[in-house]
């Protein structure tokens, strides 16, 4: 979003320091505001404006229009939907929050309503940071240790790897973390600089006592919680039931990740779920391990110096975090650091 703050601010020989005090806020967000590293809410930006005795069209620009407003993963949501939403260059990318109605979820805090095919900002929304989309549950994770607003923000956006790779590909987030077998994980057209964040495994998990036979899923005769066909553990699954008939007779339910497919498996909706082992440990299922996976975060280039993709890499690879990671168990870590 382009805005002439210092020019106007300049104009009329006030400081930064003199506009942040007649607007009542923060000197360092009034310099992230002049030079482009934050987005101010909508509150703010009335406040600037009336100070500087104008309208926040004039100091920032038309407002956005519908067009330029695209759904992260590619998929326009039906119907008034709750989004949180972050700036990706000139595009305002957008995703529903989690089922409200799900187990184990929370009133998440929204940024705006998607309605009549756009979004419709709240009088607070703080539209700066750093979106990423993965299936790794560290995400919500280092989100919640990361600041709540302006550029240090982490929007974590759950997906498939195959999903966060196209959504990179096609510039509506600023990176993706993706796993894979070792040697054999998803190419990215878009220029980007890749970091091992950390290995861990991909299996059944299965409540005590019960089987989780190979043979017994591919016949469909255990339950299972699957995965979107773009999945890197629905692929393994694939692979795994390649050698007793395939996959064509799987039965079960979708999850939509490996937290969902673990607890889907606890609670006694499936017999198996497909996940990795730290999911399993989690609630305290049995997992039987099918493939090694390498995780992988990948920032596009031209946002490799933006202050979100710094935070997240400065926490990701600091001690703490990965003591944090290791608690949980299944997480490898001896890897994690920058891919050549």
């Amino acid at each position: 979003m382009r805005n002439s703050v210092s020019e106007r601010r300049k104009v009329l020989g006030l400081t930064q320091t003199e506009l942040a005090l007649a607007s009542q806020l923060s000197r360092p967000l009034i310099s992230a505001v002049e030079t482009g590293r934050h987005v101010p809410s909508v509150k703010a930006a009335l406040a600037i404006a009336e100070v500087l005795g104008t309208s926040v069209e004039e100091v920032f620009g038309e407002p956005d229009s519908a067009e330029n407003h695209v759904a992260a993963l590619g998929t326009t949501p039906t119907g008034d939907v709750p989004v949180v939403a972050v700036r990706v260059g000139d595009l305002l990318s957008y995703h529903p929050l989690a089922d409200r109605g799900a187990i184990g979820s929370s009133w998440d805090k929204a940024d705006g309503l998607y309605r009549n095919g756009r979004v419709e900002l709240f009088e607070d929304a703080d539209t700066s940071g750093f979106a990423v989309a993965g299936c790794e549950p560290a995400l919500g994770l280092a989100a919640a240790l990361l600041p709540g607003a302006g550029p240090q923000r982490l929007v974590a956006i759950p997906a498939s790897s195959a999903d966060a790779i196209d959504a990179l590909n096609a510039g509506r987030i600023h990176a993706a973390v993706v796993h894979g077998r070792p040697g054999h994980l998803r190419r990215t057209s878009a220029s980007v600089r890749r970091f091992a964040l950390a290995g861990w495994r991909v299996g059944l998990a299965s409540r005590v006592g019960l089987p989780s036979g190979l043979e017994q899923i591919a016949r469909g005769k255990l339950k299972a919680a699957q995965r979107v066909a773009g999945a890197e553990s629905q692929r393994a699954l694939d692979r795994a039931l390649a050698p007793y008939g395939g996959s064509a007779k799987l039965a079960g339910i979708p999850a939509s990740g490996h937290l969902d497919a673990a607890r889907r498996v606890a609670d006694g909706s499936v017999d198996v779920g497909v996940t990795m082992e730290a999911a399993a440990l989690v609630y305290g299922l049995v997992f039987a391990p099918l493939e090694n996976h390498r995780v992988e975060l990948r920032i596009a280039e031209e946002w490799e110096d933006h202050p979100g993709a710094r935070a997240l890499l400065e926490l990701a690879f600091s001690d703490s975090f990965r003591r944090r990671l290791e608690a949980f168990g299944g997480y490898d870590m001896s890897q994690a650091g920058p891919v050549a």
